[in-house]
């Protein structure tokens, strides 16, 4: 074997073995690239859920609802081109069922109360979350101003009502408790939450019941105020009138006398 065919043989050995090394490496990448991919779109795929079925439903409306679910159904079906998985065919179907009803027959959800802090700060970064979803759509051009600036004035008021709800839960409570002073001070919280939205003609509103209710309660209290005494008045003056009968029995027996 002549010299000049070595080199080639050598030269050719060490290029497979650099096109299988290549081919490897972009084995891998891909592989990589996939799982990537795939966790990306679950982890997608889960914020749409919870958006859908954590977020207390009463700061959702039927708008935005649609857009999160069609968005949701848009993922899971890049997830499924990825991942062979008959559990995702299923979800794919029960969503787009789930988007004809919200379409169609526009279904109303029951609120659920926001009763403490813990769950008030998760309903905030939900709906936080939203809000980003809903800028990065317009972003991707996805989305047009007008649509992009309503939904995130519906949002922003959420965030704000999120808040108040807190307050007016405890508002209610004291006030049930026969604390009108209590409720008073929450029905203040519950205004302040909305002093960023002060051009937002449904927060507007919403402050002006709530000042309506503060004015009954400030009512309540007085009235409660004028009850407290009215015994303590009373029983000064069954008192004083006793001490005077008393009085007029020791004259009248001193007279007899």
């Amino acid at each position: 074997m002549s010299g000049t065919t070595i080199t080639f043989a050598i030269f050719g050995a060490i290029c497979v073995f650099i096109g299988v090394i290549y081919i490897g490496q972009m084995r891998e990448r891909a592989r990589i690239d996939k799982i990537r991919k795939t966790n990306a779109l679950t982890e997608r795929h889960n914020r749409m859920q919870l958006l859908l079925h954590e977020l207390p439903p009463q700061y959702l409306n039927n708008e935005l609802r649609i857009l999160v679910t069609e968005r949701s159904i848009e993922t899971i079906n890049e997830l499924s081109s990825i991942k062979n998985d008959d559990r995702l065919k299923q979800q794919i179907s029960q969503e787009q069922v789930f988007l004809k009803q919200l379409r169609e027959k526009k279904p109303k959800f029951k609120p659920v109360i926001v009763q403490n802090e813990a769950k008030a700060k998760d309903v905030r970064v939900l709906l936080e979350s939203l809000s980003r979803f809903v800028q990065n759509l317009n972003k991707r051009k996805r989305l047009d101003a007008n649509s992009t600036k309503k939904y995130l004035n519906h949002i922003d008021f959420s965030i704000c009502q999120s808040k108040a709800d807190l307050f007016t839960a405890r508002a209610e409570t004291a006030n049930k408790a026969g604390k009108p002073r209590v409720a008073i001070h929450n029905y203040h919280n519950a205004i302040e939450s909305f002093k960023t939205l002060t051009n937002n003609p449904q927060a507007t509103k919403t402050v002006a019941q709530f000042k309506v209710k503060i004015k009954e309660l400030e009512q309540s209290a007085e009235q409660q105020k004028s009850v407290q005494g009215t015994p303590e008045s009373t029983g000064e003056n069954k008192e004083w009138d006793s001490f005077l009968k008393s009085d007029d029995d020791w004259q009248k027996k001193n007279d007899y006398e």
